[in-house]
């Protein structure tokens, strides 16, 4: 097409609705866990002051704060292995996990320890304020699809995805995270908010970051 100044051979996958991290986000505000270093997320400050609120979700009494907020970062941390495309090594197990390892009945084990999300996190959660929360991701993410091409983020920013691109990136990875965020996990992946992808100026800014060593 001349005139296009998008390289023909460059493509971006774009995913702005991670099932598995949302599910896990919901989780950790619903619940109160601690989860330090991962930001707010949007829409999610409780029922009757505004946004979607977490509804009746409330932390099982029979399950306890310490033992929820571990495994919530073990099976964090593990979800993001899918994306890291350099290291499939399996992480050797430290006494804590051993400690909840030996502490769960054999039949929910699977429930537990397999990305899925696990079955663990279903309990304590309103799955309706959940749905409610999903739409409202969901709806936005269509508006911002009726826009014209030429308003797409990525067009945008297009000096600074071209740039990116050329040191690796393929994919962009967009979650609900409050203000902004950015971090390139590696040279495929750049994880970004959303009000940082909608933003040309702070867009480009995460664009330019170095992938993470």
């Amino acid at each position: 097409m001349p005139g296009n100044p998008w390289p023909h051979d460059m493509v971006i996958s774009i995913d702005e609705n991670d099932a598995l991290l949302l599910r896990l986000l919901f989780v950790r505000a619903a619940w109160g866990l601690g989860a330090i270093g991962v930001p707010a997320v949007v829409g999610l400050i409780g029922i009757g002051v505004g946004g979607a609120g977490i509804g009746a979700s409330r932390l099982p009494s029979d399950v306890g704060f310490a033992k929820a907020d571990y495994l919530w970062r073990d099976e964090w941390e593990r979800s993001w292995e899918r994306f890291d495309v350099r290291d499939r090594r399996v992480r050797p197990m430290d006494a804590r996990h051993r400690e909840v390892l030996d502490a769960t009945p054999d039949e929910e084990l699977g429930a537990v320890y397999l990305i899925g999300p696990s079955r663990f996190w279903s309990e304590g959660i309103d799955e309706e304020a959940f749905d409610r929360w999903n739409r409202g991701l969901f709806e936005r993410t269509i508006q911002g699809h009726r826009a014209p091409l030429e308003e797409s983020p990525e067009r945008r920013a297009l000096l600074a995805l071209v740039s990116a691109w050329e040191t690796g990136l393929t994919n962009i990875l967009q979650l609900p995270y409050e203000g902004y965020f950015a971090e390139r996990i590696n040279a495929q992946y750049l994880v970004v908010s959303e009000e940082t992808r909608r933003e040309v100026t702070l867009y480009s800014r995460a664009l330019a970051l170095p992938p993470t060593s």
